[in-house]
């Protein structure tokens, strides 16, 4: 059943779609997904698995920021969407305008600060499929990658 599905997908995508050389498959291309206005699109591919739902995908979201000892995040929210027409789906990142969040504490005088990468707290987990890019529109300022997520063997 499962060649069936993807053989049915393939030529419903047609002239819509990328080939994976690599792991020889057909997937829907990036460029479907149209630029936002004052966001930037990242688009991340995921490996091919046999045991795709046992698996999930953590967006990561940040920027690099000079720290003290204070614990910082970013205030923000990430929202699912539905490429319309296609259905496939898309997120987007929202970032606070407050900015940053902190602790107060009372950080030593001779205390540097450094460079930290700082995230959105984010917690969600979100379907593993290698058939789709994971699209992601988010503000300029701000950096996105992935975790992938699976159980112990």
């Amino acid at each position: 059943m499962k060649a069936v599905w993807l053989a049915a997908g393939v030529l419903a995508l047609s002239g819509c779609s990328t080939m994976d050389s690599a792991n020889n498959v057909s997937r829907p291309s990036a460029e479907m997904f149209l630029e936002m206005e004052n966001m930037t699109k990242h688009v991340f591919y995921v490996d091919p698995a046999s045991n795709e739902a046992d698996k999930r995908v953590e967006l990561v979201v940040g920027k690099m920021m000079e720290t003290d000892c204070n614990r910082v995040s970013l205030g923000g929210s990430v929202s699912e969407h539905s490429l319309e027409g296609w259905g496939y789906t898309y997120y987007q990142v929202d970032a606070s305008p407050a900015g940053s969040i902190s602790t107060l504490m009372a950080c030593p005088e001779d205390m540097e600060k450094v460079e930290t990468f700082v995230q959105m707290p984010i917690r969600d987990l979100y379907r593993y499929n290698s058939k789709l890019p994971v699209v992601v529109y988010a503000p300029a300022d701000l950096d996105v990658n992935i975790r992938v997520w699976a159980p112990e063997k």
